[in-house]
């Protein structure tokens, strides 16, 4: 194997006062081939897009605690469209019967790129926080898995309780006020979702089939749909044992956090790289099993490292993983979001090898990161990323929020760079 490249990203501010620090996301907006982002946060409630190249920032809507967002072309006129979950409540540890709903954005911009995004509502699901569009149980049309991080009965007793995994059917209407038609997939075994991944991942059924990895408090699973319509689910590993949060010191939480998965040595779904617990201070990688590829087999988890609170109060927090071929070697790194306080803050770049050894292992940002979207934001071929900090007033806040972009200037450019994503 050739020696391992250095990261190096040269970072450049693209909001310096963003006034919120949650979600970004690598979305052409306007379809011009280019990848624009569209970022949000749960303090101010607005969801926003920024146009690539330039950054000019534009305001989607204004909504009370947005907390994800999904892209996909729901009406069929080339442009992504947004969904939304929102009305999130005062917190996961007290969210009421009236929070959480799911609304989609109709995108304006084949009419200008000034228009006005019009809302539409798809559903209400308590503490919905995490949503995912596929094909997940046929390959005639996108659906939306919608995951809340708690039990349907919310408040305190909700945070150690079984979630509702749904999935909504698009209606033919896309327009009226009718809610999309929703199937409850689990509701009995899941508990403290916050990271998902939906992929076409080897599944046995029908070709065409999206399926999903789940980070909970049960650790790494897969959950698909198969032919008989059936959804199954299977623990690809335990993550770690419960233990007592700094920050929520009457809760203890375990398994798994949020989750990535990458290609190494040539072999796709080789490894997946887990921040554990929920807002957790480990990393582990997960080996897939050498033979015939498959999910259902137990994979063999190796920790990695286990951050030190900064300061004795505060959770020292990974808070994001994204897989993809930084370097244009043909294998995938990873990127962890620390969201801090410092030193475990910026975000880490990691190398592995087949067995799960760590090649190269560099902090290459050091401000406040929440999520981070991947793209070739300016067309050389390579990829990139975006981060965004971690700022929610009342839970954690940073003295200066950003939005930055950070520019590949190690790797080799390909002629077909990855698509966007790459996150859970």
């Amino acid at each position: 194997m050739s020696k391992a490249s250095e990261p190096r990203f040269v970072t450049t501010v693209i909001d310096a006062d963003p006034r919120d620090g949650y979600w970004v996301q690598a979305v052409d907006v306007d379809g011009d081939g280019r990848l624009d982002l569209v970022a949000s946060g749960l303090t101010n409630g607005e969801v926003v897009w920024y146009q690539n190249p330039g950054w000019q920032k534009r305001t989607i809507a204004t909504l009370p605690k947005p907390v994800a967002l999904e892209a996909a072309d729901l009406t069929g006129d080339g442009r992504p469209d947004l969904v939304v979950c929102h009305d999130y409540g005062n917190c996961m540890f007290n969210c009421g019967p009236n929070d959480g709903k799911i609304s989609w954005l109709r995108n304006p911009t084949a009419d200008g790129l000034d228009g006005q995004w019009s809302r539409h509502f798809i559903a209400d699901l308590l503490a919905a926080h995490r949503i995912r569009i596929g094909r997940f149980t046929t390959d005639e049309h996108l659906q939306l898995a919608a995951l809340p991080v708690v039990g349907p009965q919310g408040g305190p007793a909700g945070v150690s309780a079984p979630v509702r995994v749904m999935v909504y059917d698009r209606p033919d209407d896309l327009h009226g006020d009718t809610s999309w038609t929703g199937k409850e997939v689990d509701s009995a075994s899941l508990r403290t979702i916050h990271g998902v991944i939906v992929g076409r991942f080897p599944v046995e059924s029908a070709d065409g089939r999206d399926s999903m990895l789940l980070a909970s408090a049960e650790g790494i699973s897969w959950l698909a749909c198969d032919d008989a319509g059936i959804w199954r689910q299977h623990r690809i590993g335990a993550g770690v044992p419960p233990r007592r949060s700094r920050e929520f010191p009457d809760h203890e939480f375990g398994g798994s956090g949020n989750l990535a998965v990458g290609t190494i040595a040539g072999r796709p779904y080789a490894v997946i790289i887990a921040a554990e617990p929920f807002h957790g201070d480990t990393l582990a990688a997960y080996l897939r099993p050498p033979g015939e590829l498959t999910l259902t087999t137990e994979w063999q988890r190796r920790e990695l490292e286990v951050f030190p609170s900064p300061d004795g109060k505060h959770d020292a927090v990974a808070h994001h993983v994204v897989a993809a071929d930084f370097d244009g070697d043909g294998d995938d790194e990873f990127l962890v979001a620390l969201r801090g306080p410092a030193p475990a803050q910026g975000v880490l770049y990691l190398k592995l090898d087949a067995s799960g050894e760590v090649l190269v292992r560099d902090l290459v940002t050091d401000g406040s990161a929440a999520r981070i979207a991947v793209a070739d934001f300016t067309g050389d071929g390579r990829l990139d990323f975006v981060t965004t900090s971690y700022d929610t007033v009342g839970y954690y806040e940073v003295e200066e929020p950003r939005i930055e972009l950070h520019r590949n200037v190690f790797g080799a450019p390909s002629a077909t760079p990855a698509p966007p994503g790459g996150d859970g």
